[in-house]
């Protein structure tokens, strides 16, 4: 999920000359749109195949536990790493290299993928552990 930003943020420290960084950040941006998008379009699609099986989330508990973890974890991660990226980030790209919106949208860029890591490292086999073994 923050697999774009991160290559965006590595391509823009990587780089001795910071227009140069910025460059490469624009250029990866589409990207990260296409990225956000496809989440949802995944979220959407798998609430739509829950609705035509008709199968209620009480009737699993495993399923009530993994759309729960999603539902809390996922999906506010990704929308807030969504916001961040195309409202701060964007904008201060766009106001130029010395631009504040663009610092402090980095450093929350950094700071929701050092939180990231440890809760996804945790979520995600859960989730993937739910929606496999559906152990209960």
């Amino acid at each position: 999920m923050f697999l774009l930003q991160s290559v965006r943020s590595a391509a823009a420290r990587a780089s001795p000359d910071a227009g140069l960084g910025a460059a490469r950040r624009r250029a990866l941006s589409p990207l990260v749109l296409a990225e956000h998008l496809l989440l949802a379009l995944a979220l959407a699609s798998g609430w739509l195949l829950i609705q035509s099986q008709g199968a209620g989330v009480a009737r699993a508990r495993w399923l009530a536990l993994k759309l729960g973890l999603v539902l809390f974890l996922v999906v506010p991660m990704e929308a807030m790493h969504a916001l961040v990226a195309h409202g701060w980030t964007e904008r201060g790209l766009s106001q130029g290299v010395g631009d504040k919106r663009l610092a402090r949208g980095l450093g929350i860029e950094e700071m929701l993928r050092t939180l990231a890591i440890p809760l996804f490292g945790i979520g995600v086999p859960l989730i993937l552990w739910l929606s496999f073994g559906r152990p209960f």
